[in-house]
């Protein structure tokens, strides 16, 4: 369920809103593999109509599962807005969108929680990385390289 308002009864006062908003409603048009929603947004809006829109301030919070770039490991992360805050327009380009006397506020959730997740995810700072099957105490059936220098070292001799 989108987070809906009516904008007529904005006119005569504000509207105190706190619930859930489904993970699939967060999730939609989100392509990075590193991250998934599996529990809801939680919300708590204070929301008024202004002279330029629909101005929407508050908490949200939303739990998040993330996928470490370096060991691909999975940890639980949040994303939390203590501070949020949102002008919709009703007019022009970026104008929110309306089906007769209701307004979604959902994308501008959606678009400010998407701006604080974490682009290269970690476990931690000091994440080792994928352990190499030697250092993991697991024989190699590869030949190890020959000590010899970089693999890049035939192209550091090429003269252009």
């Amino acid at each position: 369920m989108p987070i809906k308002v009516n904008i007529q009864l904005l006119e005569r006062e504000t509207e105190h809103l706190v619930g859930e908003l489904p993970a699939a409603e967060i999730s939609e048009g989100y392509g990075d593999n590193l991250i998934s929603f599996a529990h809801p947004l939680h919300y708590d809006l204070e929301v008024e109509r202004q002279p330029q829109g629909i101005l929407a301030t508050g908490e949200l919070r939303l739990p998040i599962t993330c996928q470490c770039r370096r060991c691909l490991k999975s940890f639980e992360d949040s994303v939390e807005i203590p501070d949020f805050a949102a002008l919709a327009p009703l007019d022009g380009e970026d104008a929110i969108t309306c089906e007769g006397d209701f307004a979604d506020l959902t994308p501008f959730l959606r678009e400010d929680i998407y701006l604080l997740l974490p682009t290269n995810p970690l476990c931690s700072p000091n994440c080792p990385g994928l352990v190499k099957p030697s250092e993991a105490g697991v024989s190699d059936s590869e030949p190890p390289e020959e000590s010899g220098g970089s693999p890049w070292a035939a192209l550091d001799q090429l003269k252009l």
